[in-house]
């Protein structure tokens, strides 16, 4: 047994020549067995081209999408190719009509119900989430807070940046008029008593104190109101408090010299910056451009606070399309584009807010832009923002009555108060009916 076992182990020493050999012969031990080499590059990915769409118009400008979003997209994942899709190619319903690939959707608090929800186009990304490890302690719990409510509770978008409230004012108007400018902390009444200093017509020209969004003004309410209850529906449109805010704005339009036309959005943008008859000006909901802001002598000061608090939170999010074939890739995109690691660039130079609670992106904001050096910059980024109201599928068709319907009825067609809410009430139940018969 011996000579056999002695025979046998002499045969196997023999064949190790031939299974190095046959191992390349690199005489790695066992355990290095199977390891990479360490320069081996990583995996190259299948290049995939993504299509974006921002609900609202302002990516439309020629090559702002590529300068925002695009080139930074490229550099971080060279395998992709995004695109936007403008809002010239048509609605998203006509787009899914023609079978457009969507990937990703940008869509504000405001227009994302008759856009995205409308169209079934939400996903909900909590799995990708968990996947790629997303912080969502990042973003101003505000902003969560919102797009869970709009998504019972499912988490259908990451926040993005949160749109600005401020009054724009024209110094050479308060000049012409001798009135001082307006300070930040200024309030409501404040801005008032300067309005009827301001409202006068000078030389066959009308001139106004302020104008504002009225539709944004209620959207955006410093009362957090539950206007249409989300689980129940109930309407409250006709409460002290929805009273006593249009009373607050519809004052600023009562001013003897107003010009019933005015309440329109259109002319209101045209008032201050083309015809330069309004010496304020606030949209409620983002910032105005360079192209806007260049013949005007202007500057900002802070939204007024109501009850110490400012306007409610007014985010957009970038919602992943359930129709995308590229989701993960998709919404490794998303991830990246709601960092701080992309955000800080986009702070300094006041391009965008970003929605996230880092304490560091208010003391940059603005840094590298030219348009607001010598400008009141600091009044830009939300401060005491107001609880947001429970959102529901119908709070923006509220808010719209109140703001067009309701407002318009009062000031001009000579309606009371009681009658021009009821109205508004009766018009958003109709709404709602009519849903419920489809």
């Amino acid at each position: 047994m011996f000579m056999l076992k002695k025979s046998v182990l002499i045969g196997m020493i023999g064949l190790l020549p031939v299974i190095a050999a046959c191992s390349g012969g690199t005489g790695k031990s066992p355990q290095n067995e199977g390891a990479a080499p360490a320069d081996v590059p990583p995996q190259k990915k299948d290049p995939v081209t993504l299509y974006f769409y921002n609900v609202g118009s302002n990516f439309n400008a020629e090559g702002y999408f590529e300068e925002k979003f695009g080139k930074y997209i490229k550099e971080k994942f060279p395998h992709v190719t995004p695109v936007l899709i403008p809002t010239t190619s048509g609605s998203l319903d006509k787009l899914i009509a023609t079978n457009q690939q969507i990937d990703v959707i940008f869509g504000s608090v405001g227009l994302a119900y008759n856009s995205v929800y409308l169209n079934n186009m939400q996903y909900d990304i909590e799995p990708l989430v968990k996947k790629y490890k997303t912080d969502l302690n990042r973003f101003e719990p505000q902003t969560l807070e919102m797009i869970r409510q709009m998504s019972d509770g499912k988490l259908y978008a990451l926040p993005f940046d949160n749109q600005a409230a401020v009054i724009y004012y024209n110094k050479n108007l308060f000049d012409k008029f001798g009135v001082p400018y307006p300070k930040d902390g200024a309030t409501w009444d404040q801005l008032y008593d300067m309005s009827v200093k301001l409202t006068r017509n000078e030389g066959g020209v009308q001139y106004y104190g302020l104008t504002l969004s009225p539709t944004h003004y209620f959207l955006r309410n410093q009362l957090s109101l539950n206007l249409v209850d989300p689980k129940t529906q109930q309407l409250s449109l006709q409460t002290d408090s929805v009273k006593s805010l249009m009373n607050n704005i519809a004052r600023f339009y009562q001013i003897p010299g107003f010009n019933p036309d005015k309440t329109k959005m259109d002319s209101l943008v045209k008032m201050f910056f083309q015809d330069q008859v309004s010496a304020m000006w606030t949209p409620i909901s983002g910032l105005h451009v360079e192209k806007d802001l260049a013949p005007l002598n202007w500057d900002i000061i802070t939204y007024p606070t109501l009850n110490g608090v400012g306007a409610q939170p007014y985010p957009t999010f970038m919602f992943l399309n359930v129709g995308s074939k590229f989701k993960d890739e998709a919404y490794q995109v998303m991830d990246y584009l709601s960092t701080e690691e992309f955000l800080t660039e986009k702070a300094k130079a006041a391009t965008f807010i970003p929605a996230l609670s880092s304490s560091n992106i208010p003391k940059v904001f603005g840094q590298d832009a030219p348009l607001y050096k010598g400008r009141n910059i600091s009044a830009i980024p939300l401060k005491n923002m107001a609880k947001p109201s429970p959102q529901s599928k119908y709070y923006s068709t509220a808010t719209t009555q109140l703001g067009i319907n309701a407002l318009r009825g009062i000031l001009y067609e000579g309606k009371d108060m009681n009658t021009a809410l009821r109205d508004a009430e009766e018009a958003v139940k109709k709404t709602i009916e009519a849903d419920k018969n489809k």
